[in-house]
């Protein structure tokens, strides 16, 4: 197996919760002995009819996460399919002209590439953690989707992992699955800063405790399969109406259990124009997954995504209807210019 090629289960292992759906158009491929698949069957170079667009939904439900290779879509195309699926989340760049794309490369600007040591690399440490885009928000978003345009050198990283929170509900003890009933999550975009470097003082100076928070229940219906789900996340600050003490340790646990080897997958982009699309109520995800940064500081890892609300009677979790989004990175570089001085370098904020 070469360091290009997607991570697979072997033959004869899987243990889906239910066997998948009938699909008369498109072919899906495991990846992994619980959840994630690679579709074939699908001509992204002409419009895609609403059956088969109704077959993809059916199995990003009961997988989780769908990989498509080689699509050949452009940014416009890319962006017209994922409003296919819902109402897309606003996340305009600079950096190319198609509106709700966001950009979560290693690119300023300018087209130079982040530097170790520079305040966006040390943002961008929390992505190393397992967590859910935007869980954050008031307003979730449910869906999230990269597309592959220019990739470092095959062997330096830049993988996507992801974790199998459905299955890892599955085998939690029963006691532990009674204290999580009815529990609501807590979650700060300041706080995953922290758990990722908490030493660093641009993170360390921001209090979660002094800005808004979301609250999202621990454990979800899953509306693509009927399944429960952990809704959790490094973002996770605290749960509601538990000691600190024990709420921590809580959460600890609850991410430990999903970052067990049998729940994770690593999906890596073979060529530009490969997409990955994922549901945050059914996994969680991570850039690189213990592999190192042998292109960070090196070489482009030039990625392109879309996110889509959650569109369920779930989506505003327990937060008020209508509360904005609320935007940490520019927060967060105001207080590293008080400390630092200012960088001079110029890129939009990728908050996920």
């Amino acid at each position: 197996m070469t360091i290009t090629e997607t991570v697979t289960a072997p033959a004869g292992t899987l243990r889906l919760s239910a066997d998948p759906p009938s699909w008369s158009t498109i072919k899906c491929i495991p990846m992994h002995a619980t959840f994630g698949a690679e579709v074939e069957g699908v001509d992204f170079s002409k419009p895609i009819s609403e059956p088969v667009m109704e077959e993809i939904k059916s199995a990003l439900g009961h997988y989780g996460v769908l990989v498509f290779r080689n699509t050949g879509m452009t940014d416009e195309e890319y962006v017209s399919w994922g409003e296919r699926f819902g109402e897309i989340a606003p996340a305009d760049s600079r950096r190319f002209p198609t509106k709700n794309l966001g950009d979560p490369s290693n690119l300023y600007l300018d087209g130079s590439i982040v530097q170790p040591g520079e305040l966006r690399w040390y943002m961008a440490k929390e992505t190393a953690l397992f967590h859910v885009d935007t869980s954050y928000d008031a307003r979730r978003a449910r869906l999230t989707s990269i597309i592959a345009r220019q990739l470092p050198p095959p062997g330096t990283g830049g993988a996507t992992e992801f974790g199998d929170t459905r299955t890892a509900y599955d085998d939690l003890d029963e006691e532990t699955k009674q204290l999580l009933d009815g529990k609501v999550g807590v979650h700060s975009h300041f706080h995953s800063r922290r758990v990722a470097l908490p030493t660093f003082p641009t993170f360390a100076a921001l209090d979660p405790w002094k800005y808004p928070m979301s609250k999202h229940r621990v454990v979800i219906d899953h509306q693509g399969s009927g399944r429960k789900n952990m809704y959790i996340a490094s973002h996770l600050h605290h749960i509601d109406g538990m000691d600190e003490e024990e709420s921590s340790r809580l959460i600890l646990k609850l991410r430990k259990k999903v970052e067990e080897p049998k729940y994770v997958m690593k999906v890596y982009y073979k060529q530009p124009g490969d997409v990955v699309v994922w549901d945050n109520t059914a996994v969680v995800h991570r850039a690189g997954g213990n592999e190192g940064e042998g292109w960070s500081g090196k070489h482009v890892r030039d990625i392109r995504k879309w996110m889509v609300y959650d569109n369920t009677p779930q989506e505003w979790g327990l937060n008020d209807r209508g509360t904005p989004k609320f935007l940490a990175g520019p927060i967060i570089q105001a207080k590293h210019d008080e400390l630092y001085g200012k960088e001079g370098k110029v890129y939009d904020f990728d908050e996920d």
